[in-house]
């Protein structure tokens, strides 16, 4: 049994977030660990970062942890939280850190079957999916636009919030509709993608998180458990 889940993210906005709520519950029971904190990755400097609460954890006696951060894909905060891991890690007897949601193909694929559900095409529509900018973030997200292509999905663009108006002109004369491409309603999605990036767009705006959709959290679950000793 693990002493500890550590749920790692941007926590400015989580708090609240009934999407990363219930993430927090059913990571809480599927993996059966003790304790379950909150770390902070990157965003506002909102709550204790990841490395400080290991620490804390590791001064509390704790010996198996696991790390299950609320990053989308593996990019610059996936890879400060497993530099985080590794240095913690010789203080525990077990310390793990779980993918993000976007780590494989068949990743891209169940979260494009979840996103073509949740966001259903209509006519003269086009859908802005905006998350994290970064190489690794956009290559991800070419990924993932790719797989929503496969289902037949040419009216979704998957990108960053400063490259996507460019790409859009291509679709003015169509109604965009921009969607955080976020686990939590935090701060980036709130003012960079549900505000300024729709008022950049005249856009209407799909305030949600990912967290929301059941088959992205049950996704990040099963993600955690492969980690488990």
């Amino acid at each position: 049994m693990l002493d500890a889940l550590v749920i790692a993210g941007c926590l400015s906005g989580e708090e609240g977030d009934a999407g990363v709520a219930a993430l927090a519950r059913e990571l809480s029971a599927a993996v059966g660990a003790s304790a379950t904190l909150r770390a902070r990755t990157g965003g506002r400097p909102v709550g204790a970062p990841l490395h400080e609460v290991l620490g804390e954890l590791r001064g509390r006696g704790a010996r198996r942890a696991l790390v299950v951060t609320t990053h989308v894909a593996d990019g610059r905060l996936q890879r400060v939280a497993a530099a985080a891991v590794s240095a913690a890690a010789p203080g525990f007897e077990e310390l793990r850190i779980a993918s993000p949601l976007l780590a494989s193909e068949g990743d891209f694929a169940a979260t494009a079957a979840a996103l073509d559900e949740a966001l259903p095409e209509q006519p003269d529509r086009v859908v802005a999916l905006a998350g994290h900018r970064g190489s690794e973030c956009e290559a991800a997200f070419a990924r993932l636009e790719r797989a929503l292509r496969d289902r037949g999905r040419r009216d979704v663009l998957v990108d960053s919030p400063d490259r996507l108006p460019e790409r859009l002109l291509d679709h003015s004369h169509r109604e965009a509709l921009v969607v955080p491409l976020l686990m939590s309603l935090g701060h980036h999605a709130r003012h960079d993608v549900l505000e300024d990036l729709a008022r950049t767009l005249s856009a209407q705006t799909w305030p949600h998180s990912l967290a929301e959709l059941p088959a992205i959290r049950a996704l990040v679950v099963d993600h955690a458990r492969k980690e488990l000793p």
